[in-house]
């Protein structure tokens, strides 16, 4: 899988989690009640990956992006001949 698939997996269970757990919040009187210890590592495992694969992803892109940093000193080279 890519880095950024799973970080855009994880950043949406970690938004609808949050959503659902607001719900059940606001609707159940004794949420979370025994489950709280659950629902806290739910949120550290999404937060840790969300956090970790979107770092992974841009570095990724960084290294990626790396061949192109020649281009607008060519690009200049370029226009500066066309110009003479």
């Amino acid at each position: 899988m890519d880095y950024e698939l799973i970080f855009y997996v994880s950043g949406i269970a970690l938004a609808v989690s949050a959503v659902l757990v607001s719900f059940l919040g606001l609707r159940v009187s004794r949420f979370p009640g025994k489950a709280a210890p659950v629902v806290v590592l739910w949120f550290v495992v999404l937060i840790g990956m969300s956090t970790t694969f979107s770092v992974l992803h841009s570095k990724h892109e960084e290294e990626h992006h790396e061949d192109e940093v020649g281009l607008p000193a060519a690009t200049e080279e370029s226009e500066a001949e066309e110009a003479e």
